[in-house]
């Protein structure tokens, strides 16, 4: 095993008007699994690939344990990559496809045999070693493409987009088997998605890209408990946090001509303010400042849709929430975020009181 290092870190393609990657620097301890996340474009696949060697460096420097890799051709990195489209050879079978990559490295003959063995089942996938992909699911095949690059006992695995193509049971399972698999394994882990829940729920720390730059790195729940910019804060999250337009006057936030927070020290103007979904109160008001516009059921907990002013805003709740067309909406002040309203950078409130058992609520 072995960490990976980028130092700016470029990618420039030929006539593009901007580097797809922008001087990327980001350091990934050994054992470490590490996840890039962002929308289509943000340049998190290009990264992977110039980690794997299958794209070339404009500026900077890769480095894979104590080497460089810069100059060094896919197959010297020591790495095994995992492709959204499987990549299996169709005429092989599984057990052909596991070994191919060892038999052009000359192992033996029963090296390869245990390895694959093993890998077969920790992976469950033991019954199929001698069928075709085409005899497999999309979840085995998963498995299969899985297996290929644990037999050959990478310093590190890349992963692009494994369960992309995968339906959402299969890919919440799949989720768990990688998992599983990392804590057993301890091998150094790159994995690429768009799926922020995907992102939260594997990774040992999150990179947010945006545009070829890094917005933020950390825990997942350091960075959903504390985004950075507008851009994380609406990245992370299912529902996305509110994003509101308003106001800081006197120390207090307002919004719609009332004042949702009071004992703020942030400078006075424009803002915007944050709220996670799930951190908002609802209790019936007549004449309260939240007005019901629909409501998504989704089995164990509600969607609530409704608008302060001309803001729309949601609120999860659970079932027993008694909901009417009317409601006050309510925040424990330690969950609201301030952004600042053009640059979208993370704010300091400046709270004159520390929080308490019993939090102070926006809107009481």
């Amino acid at each position: 095993m072995a960490g990976i290092k980028l130092s700016a870190v470029k990618k420039i393609y030929p006539g593009a008007a901007e580097p797809a990657v922008k001087g990327v620097d980001l350091d990934i301890q050994d054992g470490e699994f590490v996840v890039l996340v962002g929308p289509s474009g943000c340049g998190k696949s290009t990264l992977l690939r110039m980690i794997a060697g299958l794209e070339t460096v404009s500026d900077g420097e890769i480095a894979i344990g104590d080497k460089v890799v810069n100059q060094m051709e896919p197959a010297e990195r020591d790495i095994a990559m995992v492709f959204q489209n499987y990549a299996l050879y169709p005429h092989m079978s599984v057990r052909q496809n596991m070994s191919y990559g060892l038999k052009n490295r000359k192992m033996p003959k029963g090296e390869i045999a245990r390895r694959i063995d093993e890998a077969a089942a920790v992976l469950e996938i033991t019954p199929y070693l001698d069928r075709k992909p085409r005899a497999l699911s999309g979840g085995q095949r998963q498995r299969v493409a899985m297996g290929r690059a644990i037999v050959r006992d990478p310093a590190a695995f890349l992963f692009d987009e494994p369960l992309s193509n995968l339906d959402a049971k299969l890919r919440l399972h799949m989720r768990g088997e990688i998992k599983q698999l990392h804590q057993r394994l301890k091998t150094t882990s790159v994995y690429v998605t768009h799926d922020q829940l995907e992102a939260m729920t594997l990774a040992d720390r999150l990179v947010v890209l945006n545009h070829g730059r890094i917005e933020q790195v950390g825990r997942p729940l350091d960075l959903y408990r504390r985004p950075a910019s507008t851009f994380v804060a609406g990245f992370l999250g299912a529902p996305a946090m509110n994003l509101i337009d308003a106001e800081v006057t006197g120390g207090a936030l307002m919004l719609a001509g009332a004042a949702l927070a009071r004992g703020l020290q942030a400078e006075a103007g424009r803002v915007t303010a944050g709220i996670r979904p799930e951190a908002l109160r609802l209790r019936a008001a007549p004449g309260g400042n939240f007005r019901l516009d629909y409501v998504e059921e989704l089995g164990g907990s509600r969607i609530v849709h409704g608008h302060i002013g001309a803001q729309r805003i949601i609120a999860q709740t659970d079932l027993a929430q008694e909901l009417s067309a009317e409601m006050q909406a309510e925040l424990p002040l330690e969950e609201l975020h301030l952004f600042h309203a053009t640059e979208g950078h993370r704010l300091s409130m400046g709270l004159n009181q520390p929080a308490t058992a019993d939090p102070q609520l926006v809107g009481a």
